[in-house]
């Protein structure tokens, strides 16, 4: 998957929402999806990207190369499809640098704590320099983590009202 925002590629492009796109301009869509989704998900067929696609219901993008979705869109329904229970093994999916950053600070985390469990059962004297520096930055907290965890649990409400209500026809 491009990590460029193709919108800002093509000034001559123009949005077509879902609902207005035609049947054969979501099947195009669809295909370019599976297209920029293959590597993550390589024995996934095209009929599940379809209904991963038509439950988003992303916006499309055209100009005279074709059509595509908007980046962020694309992003998104990467992680909709890896949610997806059609998808029991996949290939990891794209994770932010926020997501990153938090796997290294727990993992950071991991390495010191078996660190020192590792000297308290040599018999290493309470309270060591590492154990209390380790206290300390757990207790300081981190601002990624809680940014993470408001904007997650904002995004898992509103994502969970969506599914409750029926779709809406047109």
């Amino acid at each position: 998957m491009q990590s460029t925002n193709l919108t800002l590629a093509c000034p001559e492009s123009r949005t077509i929402p879902y609902r207005w796109a035609t049947p054969g301009q979501h099947a195009q869509a669809v295909l370019w999806v599976a297209e920029q989704l293959h590597d993550h998900f390589p024995t996934l067929p095209v009929a599940a990207f379809a209904q991963a696609f038509h439950a988003f219901e992303p916006d499309l993008w055209e100009d005279g190369n074709g059509l595509w979705l908007d980046y962020a869109d694309l992003v998104r329904l990467t992680q909709r499809v890896a949610r997806s229970p059609l998808v029991p093994d996949l290939a990891p999916p794209i994770y932010c640098a926020d997501a990153y950053y938090l796997a290294d600070v727990l993992d950071y985390y991991h390495r010191a704590a078996t660190d020192l469990l590792a000297e308290l059962k040599d018999g290493a004297q309470i309270p060591n320099r590492r154990l209390v520096s380790l206290i300390e930055r757990l207790a300081i907290g981190n601002s990624v983590v809680e940014r993470v965890l408001r904007e997650t649990k904002s995004k898992a409400v509103a994502h969970d009202a969506l599914e409750v209500e029926p779709p809406s026809q047109l």
